[in-house]
């Protein structure tokens, strides 16, 4: 068998799991399709990295107008395990469980790939095991201090001064809803909706 068929069906028997796992649940099951079906028909096609803010804010929304289920979107941080630095990243959750469709696709350039999380369930494995957190550990902070240290302060307050913007307008729709419209050519809510079914 060869690689490529070998992930499809380490694919298929994943989502299977998933499901298996959530029957009954009909929000669950919503939100795995739906999620799912994002993945496939929008971040895979497009290759699209670095929009997990976007994303997050697409997932909450469309299941919230199409569907009526209400998701908590989160913006905290990732940990790839490889050493205590927190990226600023987004995800959505229901019943605490999370859904990150766009941490498997990375720059390789920029870092290692994650796992695509359907309600906590891994599906396709990334290179590395994200750590998820809700606010900045104190070892976090203090590989920032390091960072600023080694001269990388301005770049760090600049994702700073990010993930605190993110962070109010992901608590307001309407803000959402002007930040989504206001995204590059391709990339705003009718853009994405339209990779659904």
């Amino acid at each position: 068998m060869g690689e490529a068929k070998r992930r499809a069906e380490a694919f298929k028997r994943a989502k299977a799991c998933l499901f298996a796992g959530i029957a009954g649940d009909e929000s669950a099951l919503v939100v795995a399709d739906t999620a799912l079906a994002f993945y496939e028909r929008f971040i895979l096609p497009k290759r699209y990295t670095g929009g997990c803010y976007l994303t997050t804010m697409f997932l909450h929304r469309f299941l919230k107008e199409e569907h009526g289920i209400v998701t908590d979107p989160v913006v905290g941080y990732v940990n790839d395990g490889t050493d205590d630095i927190m990226i600023s990243h987004a995800w959505i959750e229901l019943d605490g469980r999370k859904t990150d469709v766009t941490l498997n696709v990375v720059d390789p350039n920029i870092s290692m790939s994650g796992g695509l999380l359907i309600l906590d369930t891994e599906i396709v494995p990334g290179q590395a095991r994200y750590g998820y957190h809700h606010q900045m550990t104190a070892a976090g902070e203090g590989a920032n201090a390091a960072l600023i240290a080694a001269g990388m302060g301005g770049l760090l307050r600049h994702k700073q001064q990010e993930h605190q913007m993110m962070l109010g307008i992901i608590a307001d729709p309407r803000r959402m809803a002007d930040h989504h419209s206001a995204a590059p050519s391709g990339l705003g809510y009718d853009d994405m909706r339209a990779a659904l079914p």
